[in-house]
């Protein structure tokens, strides 16, 4: 046997290894790879604004996902499929430039599609808008393409090196790492459930001058633009100008953490929300709803 059959047999064992773990999720308008991390529960960059997407598993069964939670700053979203009985994907050791790897995804039709993929840079932080990043990223020498998408980046063991997404950088696809994918995604899911509360009102991030903290450290906050009418944040006293800083006790400066920390019990809750109002910190109590079905 020569060496280019070698080397493709074992690329070839190592992409059967990591199959199983690798499904796809219809999300909002698109489909994405998604891959399982733990028993049910898998990460994907697939959006959606309703609480179960339809998740289509290897063996070209559709099993429906319950959406637990959205990590903001890495664009991903967990989804817990009971009964998906799918192995969890192992986490490998950081690679280094110069490596090999694969990048495995799912085609439009389900199928799998494989790409040897140079590891090129090893490095960080990215951000990733006004006030998230990553701390650390791997580029690959691959261009985003839409069946890589939500896909895993593997190592010769068919081990996880991370969750790829569609964000380029100078012809490089970014992966984010399977230890910070994996990381954020179990305590997104640990916070999460499957309803999503409600307090109504609209916000934007915002930095926070320092003399505008209230004699807090946190450097941006979420500033409300809009209060909806009879909401829980009218009746709780929130008010447009307001900065969010804090939700029940945990910090919040960017939409996704606040989404998050809405979701699972919280409904029926009553949370105190601590906001700035012009140089001061107060904390306003805010009973969460769940939120308004969407007619037509």
């Amino acid at each position: 046997m020569n060496t280019w059959t070698s080397l493709s047999n074992e690329i070839e064992a190592a992409v059967e290894k990591a199959a199983p773990s690798i499904v796809q999720v219809h999300g909002h308008r698109r489909v994405t790879a998604g891959l399982v991390i733990a028993d049910n529960l898998i990460v994907t960059p697939a959006a959606t604004d309703d609480d179960k997407v339809a998740v289509l598993t290897g063996d070209n069964q559709t099993a429906e996902g319950q959406v637990l939670g959205r990590i903001g700053n890495m664009g991903l979203t967990v989804v817990r499929v009971d009964g998906l009985n799918r192995p969890a994907l192992v986490v490998a050791q950081e690679p280094k430039p110069g490596h090999l790897a694969v990048a495995v995804g799912r085609t439009w039709s389900g199928g799998v599609m494989a790409t040897l993929s140079p590891i090129a840079v090893v490095g960080g932080p990215l951000r990733t808008g006004r006030t998230g990043a990553i701390d650390r990223v791997i580029r690959i020498q691959q261009s985003p393409h839409g069946a890589l998408n939500g896909g895993a980046l593997i190592n010769a063991g068919g081990q996880a090196l991370g969750i790829i997404t569609s964000l380029a950088i100078r012809g490089t696809t970014v992966v984010i790492p399977a230890s910070i994918a994996w990381a954020a995604a179990t305590k997104a899911a640990s916070e999460g459930g499957v309803k999503q509360g409600f307090i109504g009102v609209s916000s934007m991030p915002v930095p926070l001058p320092e003399k505008q903290r209230g004699g807090r450290s946190q450097t941006s906050g979420l500033l409300i633009s809009h209060v909806a009418a009879n909401s829980p944040a009218e009746h709780g006293g929130l008010l447009v100008g307001d900065v969010i800083v804090g939700f029940g006790g945990e910090a919040v400066d960017d939409p996704e953490s606040l989404v998050t920390r809405l979701r699972g019990n919280k409904v029926g809750a009553a949370v105190p929300i601590t906001v700035i109002r012009g140089t001061k910190a107060v904390d306003v109590t805010v009973t969460v709803s769940e939120r308004p079905k969407i007619k037509g």
